[in-house]
């Protein structure tokens, strides 16, 4: 402390002895030694006499590298830069005028090495009526280490995010990739689909070319035939032109019934090639789910395109594809799995599901049929992609996917289900 501020003790009692192994209260070092030992540092200025300080202890003397004996007596502007001892003064003055404490979050002390020292402080003015005097008390924690670790978490959080960025961009690579793969699947029998309009066209030219009759009644019905052969090649082209077209998740309410029956239509020659019969049905009703239907179409297209495989050595070839809604009431579909955490008590849930009827999938693979690079399929045939990149479209629709062996029938049973938008 400085000259002339020792701080009075009351004696404890005037008549007993003080046992040795206890330090004698009145004596005003014990006092210092105990502000010397506490954990945070602790100053306090004279507000009368221009702030100049009459306390500073050794936590002090740590935190700012400026010993007590060159603090006690001066002023900020003796001890601290210019700018500092300013905002120092700033503070005090607005502290001793509120006449209550003030916290401080976060200050900053430049040391002798370079670095910084983070303090979190609390001041507070104190009236000294023995002398006749204020006291700007204040109390200052080293909170460094809290500020230097918020720091690298800021960092560890901005790389946590670009890293993710990166990670969708592969998944939707990833996604793209196994989209030209179907592509190349589907493209032997989108040519065939083509040549059935391309081959109306040619007959309706040729007959027109003949020569063209006013009275002749074949030549509305033919114009008719054309302009709807046009309007098929059209739609099987542009379906698949959308369908490999790369881009972000866009979703948008979309009718499943009108989907996938546009799904039909691109993969109908694969169904027809191989034999398979296909049943659809739809509840009535049925709400309109939030989709990007071109990535909708690749899930629903490499269904399709497994069953067709998982059924080539089976002779009635069948395909079921039943999308139905539900209400979710009962706490077990809304708790618990990792998977259902999207789902909650009341939603409206849309369930599509897809079953074949051909040899299943066994036991020691079914748990293994949505990893990466995991097929069934023979050398060259699949890549394994397919299925990982299904199940991480639908979760990317706020969905789930599932994928069993049927229980009475042979084949497999695959169920999507997606939360119906929710109403506002």
């Amino acid at each position: 402390m400085g000259s002339g501020d020792g701080i009075k003790m009351q004696e404890i009692s005037r008549n007993k002895k003080v046992p040795k192994n206890v330090a004698n209260v009145s004596d005003g070092s014990y006092l210092q030694t105990v502000i010397d030992n506490l954990p945070v540092a602790l100053f306090a200025k004279d507000a009368g006499d221009d702030f100049r300080f009459v306390l500073w202890n050794k936590e002090q003397e740590r935190v700012t590298t400026i010993p007590r004996e060159k603090a006690l007596g001066k002023v900020d502007s003796q001890i601290f830069s210019a700018e500092i001892a300013e905002y120092f003064r700033d503070v005090d003055r607005a502290v001793v005028k509120r006449g209550k404490k003030v916290v401080i979050a976060e200050e900053i002390i430049d040391t002798d090495e370079g670095g910084e020292i983070y303090l979190k402080t609390v001041k507070v003015p104190i009236r000294d009526e023995e002398r006749d005097r204020t006291l700007l008390v204040g109390i200052s924690e080293d909170i460094t280490e809290r500020v230097e670790a918020r720091e690298q978490l800021k960092k560890l959080n901005e790389n946590l995010f670009e890293k993710n960025k990166e990670l969708e961009s592969t998944q939707m690579q990833l996604i793209q990739a196994a989209k030209m793969e179907s592509i190349g699947r589907l493209a032997a029998g989108v040519a065939h689909e083509v040549k059935n309009p391309l081959a109306m066209l040619l007959m309706g030219v040729e007959y027109l070319d003949s020569g063209i009759d006013p009275d002749d009644e074949n030549i509305e019905i033919i114009l008719n035939e054309m302009r709807e052969a046009i309007e098929r090649a059209d739609d099987i082209v542009r379906g698949l032109v959308d369908f490999s077209s790369d881009r972000q998740l866009a979703k948008e309410e979309t009718e499943l019934e009108s989907l996938i029956n546009h799904i039909l239509l691109l993969t109908r020659h694969e169904l027809t090639r191989s034999s398979v019969s296909v049943k659809t049905t739809f509840d009535k009703n049925l709400p309109t789910a939030l989709l990007d239907s071109r990535k909708f179409e690749q899930v629903m297209i490499n269904l399709i395109l497994n069953a067709i495989h998982a059924m080539k050595d089976i002779k009635s070839r069948k395909i079921s594809i039943n999308v139905s809604k539900e209400e979710i009431e009962e706490a077990s579909l809304d708790v618990g799995a990792r998977t259902a955490r999207k789902f909650r008590l009341g939603d409206t849930v849309i369930h599509i599901d897809l079953k074949d009827n051909g040899t299943g999938i066994s036991n020691e693979d079914i748990e293994k049929v949505f990893d990466p690079f995991f097929t069934t399929k023979s050398t060259g045939v699949g890549t394994g992609l397919g299925l990982s990149v299904v199940r991480k479209i639908v979760e990317l629709h706020g969905g789930e996917i599932s994928i069993r062996n049927r229980i009475l029938k042979k084949g497999a049973h695959v169920r999507i289900t997606l939360v119906a938008p929710r109403s506002l």
